[in-house]
């Protein structure tokens, strides 16, 4: 609570002292990154319960949706937009827990391939559901109109971060 209250606090007081800003992007501004850090929370929570967190869930929703039922440990990476080095340790976990197997790679033998095992199958097709019902739940109060007008504004909300990654508007902090 400590850390949550200094942050937006901090950003907060910093807004109230620049006159030239708006107070309404800063709200808005606090409010996405609040928004962003509950779902977070909260998800983080209830992947908890079931011994996973997103990393290990993705890792096991490309598995189960391979292609050929495996891939290489290099594309996981890829895929889940970590490196290298962050996957092995995913998948010592997710190994360790029973649910992937590494078997050798028959065209390198430097290499091996991942495989989602039938317990960590299991899993997916418990988890996968109840995550869909806790979402719908916790979305509940939104009317059908209200989810796909929040969408569309997340989305060119996603859209502007993602530009002012690539062009530089102001000083860097």
């Amino acid at each position: 609570m400590v850390k949550e209250f200094s942050r937006y606090e901090c950003l907060r007081q910093a807004a109230a002292r620049m006159p030239d800003a708006n107070p309404g992007v800063c709200e808005l501004f606090l409010n996405i990154l609040r928004t962003g850090d509950l779902a977070a929370r909260a998800e983080a929570e209830f992947l908890s319960q079931h011994g996973l967190n997103q990393a290990r869930m993705i890792i096991l929703v490309l598995l189960d949706n391979a292609e050929t039922g495996s891939m290489r440990s290099s594309e996981l990476a890829a895929k889940a937009n970590v490196s290298r080095a962050t996957m092995t340790g995913l998948l010592d976990t997710l190994e360790k827990n029973g649910l992937l197997s590494r078997v050798p790679d028959p065209h390198d033998r430097r290499a091996s391939n991942v495989k989602i095992s039938p317990k960590g199958e299991k899993l997916l097709r418990k988890v996968q559901p109840l995550i869909a019902r806790w979402a719908e739940e916790i979305l509940s109060p939104l009317t059908r109109e209200e989810r796909e007008e929040l969408v569309r504004l997340l989305r060119k909300t996603q859209h502007a971060f993602l530009s002012q990654g690539t062009s530089n508007h102001g000083s860097s902090l």
